[in-house]
């Protein structure tokens, strides 16, 4: 008897792993769309994108596709302050559709910008698993 349940457990186990797999090979296109060409800006951009890029799951486009995650910064990065005390202060909205599906509140100092980057990547892992629009 108890070979048999074995038996039957890894068959199950055996059929189950390609639909796991299926799911966590999922491939989200993002699109990252900022409204801002400040030439002080470019960095910060270019680390966003860069940190998009390596995040799991996540396939970075330069135009839009069908279901793709599409993150929006309407009011571009906005910089304050100068030298050291420099801070960056901005929103970033997450679409999928044309349906919002979420928004963040970013904010980091100048000297930090790749925090600042990996931390918009995490918030767009965490938009992308959202399935509800916001109205």
């Amino acid at each position: 008897m108890k070979v048999g349940s074995v038996f039957f457990a890894l068959i199950g186990a055996v059929l189950a792993a390609p639909v796991q797999a299926q799911d966590a090979a999922k491939i989200t296109p993002v699109v990252f769309d900022v409204h801002d060409d400040d030439w002080r800006d470019q960095r910060l951009m270019q680390l966003i994108r860069q940190a998009l890029s390596r995040a799991p799951g996540f396939n970075l486009m330069a135009k839009i596709t069908p279901d793709a995650l599409v993150i929006v910064v309407p009011g571009g990065l906005g910089l304050s302050g100068h030298e050291e005390d420099a801070h960056y202060d901005f929103t970033a909205m997450f679409f999928r559709n044309g349906d919002k599906i979420g928004e963040s509140l970013e904010g980091c100092k100048a000297s930090a910008l790749d925090d600042c980057a990996n931390q918009l990547a995490a918030d767009a892992q965490s938009a992308a698993g959202a399935q509800i629009p916001i109205h």
